[in-house]
């Protein structure tokens, strides 16, 4: 085994069992894979042990045209391995004027990616379709064949989602076709499963390419003494692009000597259910109780997965398959205003409101194996195409999350990243462009994922997603993102002070994007147990809200722009109940709790339903019927942290609740993906019930103001504090190659 290759080998006989990952470039040419290290990833696991190799691809002139990481994964008393490939583009995107289309001069183009095993003598071969498309187990081979899956099969295979930089639509037929050497087919079909069979008089291979049609377009390659599992084969349209910052990672399975078909399982593998109860005792989850046999919101939620418009049939709608595209979710609700009969939008969800988080629970909560997924394939969509996996672009971007595709607008050539050049408007008026930011940052799902699957990506995905949120707010190291900093907070404040305004006092806005800074730094802390993300958000809090806030003089009644305030209360309550999972109920938990307390109070003393007063919303649809969901379970944990009214706060949970449920019964799109996961995500308090032993009852809920001091006011002497605080910050950061990369950062090229 060469440490330095992308390669290894299984047999002690020379030629037998050697397996090597290539890259051809656009002119056919092999790339020098170049390992940088292999390294042990599970110490401690009695079950399986996973090398993971980190390299990079070298072109003929020893530029580097792509990333790599490979990891094996041996299991006890297993013939077994799998290959996890992942390739990466670790360039920026050029994005000028904030548009993400395909063709950007940051993308990477190669002609093929493969794993190629070797045989090492003359075998029987055979290939198993699977028993959705072939009934007889195996099918012989002979020659050299190749298996290639150019669309999904269904019956929008040649959706428009599936466009090249020129607006191309790329997949070259339905289906699959089994061709031999000659390009003659031998067969072709839909939907295969496929697993090929080796066989020698010393030697037994299985190979599986684990969801070969979802990922296409794929291969698999049989010759005499070789077999190659193509993830992305040549294409016959032209090179693949691989946008700056996205990566992809795929699988296959070998398994070694085994005389059984072992490897079918692999495209629908087992999926452990757990005991509600058990789960509700680990306190893993905030807010898990068992299922009320008569709860509505659990009935609405039935349109994930039954019917006509569930979660799965509406990737069919317009093809969200493809190595690009497979585990996002169609976001149908962007076709609601257009003229009937249209062909619908291509819309991405981009994990909106945290549907693997949703996901997650729903499959804890009711044992169906659907729900595990719906959240395993987006989480993996998620990690690898809707996070910007560079540190070569603005701090504000590097490794963010970006947003769901443009309202109401076509996604064109921008894949999955928002703003397309063809696209001359945008639903948010005065804007077209624009990159990851702070209000679509969802990552609480993705820890789950990491602790319900041990998926590595998932976990770096919550470290990666919060450092960014980190260097969103807090400003990058350097005196000029400083600068930059002091300019957008600071001197806008002092404008505002010398016009006699009164700026807002606090550091951080009242709005989601906190919101999901906070739930970011938990999660974060969560998956790593590093306290400095705790202390942040405990930070974030108090530079946020206050107990005594005056909540008339916060312009919560202008919901346009405020109703994402509730966003931010949840994450209070997030972090109440990490607090006391912790044991840690001092000052810190004290504040946040009287802060809740005091929003809810003034929340059920003033706030209503969204489309009771239609005349202040853009779009009055029943996404807005959803969202009061938010309202209503924050009544439900208002009830359990405020024992003096606990009923009350119980009572206007279940009105608010009610009304939703009857509203959104009633409704023709409570079908809509946005509405069904906002639902999903905010889906729990609702099954507190007002005599449980719920820890926050045992706490005092009497705060004083003189035990947090008074709510802070903004003075020209505190902004100048805060200033000289930033400028020695970036002086003590200076770096000449560091100001240098800034500013080639922000220069669109």
């Amino acid at each position: 085994m060469d440490l330095h290759q992308p390669a290894w080998s299984m047999m002690d006989s020379p030629g037998e069992g050697e397996a090597r990952l290539q890259l051809i470039d656009t002119s056919g040419r092999p790339c020098l894979g170049q390992v940088v290290e292999w390294e042990p990833e599970e110490r401690d696991s009695k079950v399986r042990l996973t090398l993971k190799a980190t390299g990079r691809w070298l072109q003929s002139d020893n530029s580097v045209l792509a990333h790599f990481q490979c990891r094996l994964s041996f299991y006890r008393d297993s013939t077994r391995v799998d290959v996890e490939y992942c390739l990466h583009n670790p360039k920026r995107s050029q994005h000028p004027g904030g548009l993400w289309d395909l063709g950007d001069p940051g993308s990477i183009h190669f002609q093929s990616t493969f794993l190629e095993l070797q045989t090492g003598q003359q075998v029987e071969r055979s290939l198993a379709l699977g028993s959705s498309e072939e009934t007889s187990p195996e099918l012989p081979l002979s020659g050299t064949v190749t298996l290639h899956q150019a669309s999904s099969g269904g019956q929008h295979w040649d959706s428009k989602n599936h466009v090249d930089a020129s607006g191309c639509i790329t997949p070259e037929f339905i289906g699959y076709r089994l061709s031999d050497n000659q390009g003659r087919v031998l067969k072709s079909g839909l939907r295969p499963d496929p697993v090929i069979f080796v066989r020698s008089e010393s030697n037994k291979f299985q190979i599986s390419m684990p969801l070969f049609w979802q990922n296409f377009p794929s291969a698999l390659s049989v010759s005499e003494y070789v077999v190659q599992c193509h993830f992305f084969p040549p294409l016959a349209t032209g090179a693949h692009e691989l946008q700056g910052g996205e990566r992809k990672t795929q699988s296959v399975a070998i398994d070694y000597g085994a005389e059984l078909s072992t490897l079918t399982g692999t495209h629908y593998p087992l999926i452990p259910q757990y005991d509600t109860e058990w789960v509700s005792k680990t306190d893993a989850f905030p807010w898990f109780r068992p299922l009320k046999q008569d709860d509505s919101l659990q009935a609405l939620l039935a349109q994930s997965l039954v019917g006509d418009n569930n979660f799965f049939r509406k990737r069919e709608v317009i093809d969200e398959y493809g190595w690009r595209n497979f585990g996002d979710i169609f976001a149908d609700h962007e076709t609601l205003y257009q003229p009937e009969g249209d062909t619908p939008f291509i819309s991405h969800y981009n994990n909106q409101y945290d549907a693997i988080y949703g996901f997650a629970r729903q499959f804890l909560l009711t044992g169906d194996c659907h729900w595990f997924t719906l959240m395993d394939d987006l989480a993996h969509h998620v990690c690898d195409i809707d996070i910007y996996h560079t540190q070569e672009d603005r701090s504000e971007y590097n490794n963010g999350l970006f947003w769901h595709t443009d309202h109401y607008l076509d996604a064109r050539t921008a894949t999955h990243r928002t703003y397309s050049q063809h696209n001359n408007t945008s639903s948010i008026p005065g804007q077209t462009g624009g990159g990851p930011g702070t209000e679509h940052c969802y990552t609480t799902g993705l820890k789950y994922h990491y602790f319900l699957t041990g998926n590595p990506s998932s976990k770096s995905a919550v470290k990666e997603l919060a450092d960014w949120m980190i260097a969103l707010h807090e400003g990058s190291d350097g005196l000029l993102a400083q600068l930059l900093s002091i300019k957008k907070i600071e001197l806008n404040q002092l404008k505002q002070l010398f016009k006699g305004k009164a700026p807002h006092p606090y550091r951080y806005p009242f709005t989601r994007g906190t919101g999901n800074y906070i739930n970011s730094l938990i999660d974060a802390f969560d998956v790593t147990q590093d306290s400095q993300y705790l202390r942040r958000a405990e930070y974030v809090i108090r530079n946020t809200v206050h107990p005594d806030d005056d909540i008339q003089g916060r312009g919560l009644e202008n919901v346009e722009v405020a109703w994402s305030y509730v966003v931010f209360l949840t994450s209070l309550a997030h972090y109440l109940w990490l607090k006391e999972r912790l044991d840690e109920e001092g000052a810190h938990y004290n504040y946040a709790k009287a802060s809740l307390l005091n929003y809810c109070q003034w929340m059920r003393r003033h706030e209503a339903p969204f489309l009771m007063h239609p005349e202040n919303l853009e779009y009055p649809n029943d996404t807005w019927a959803a969202q009061d969901i938010r309202k209503a379970m924050l009544m439900y944990l208002a009830a359990e942290y405020d024992q003096k009214d606990s009923g009350g706060f119980h009572r206007k949970g279940q009105e608010w609740l009610n009304y939703v449920c009857r509203h959104l019964e009633q409704s023709d799109t409570s079908y809509f993906a946005r509405i069904q996961i906002i639902l999903l995500q905010n889906f729990g308090p609702h099954l507190l019930q007002p005599n449980d032993n719920f820890k926050g009852r045992a706490i005092p809920t009497s705060q004083r103001s003189d035990q947090f001091g008074p709510p802070p006011k903004l003075t020209t002497t505190r902004i100048a504090a805060k200033i000289a605080t930033k400028l020695f910050k970036g002086v003590l950061t200076f770096r000449p190659t560091r100001e240098r990369a800034w500013l080639q950062a922000r220069v669109d090229r």
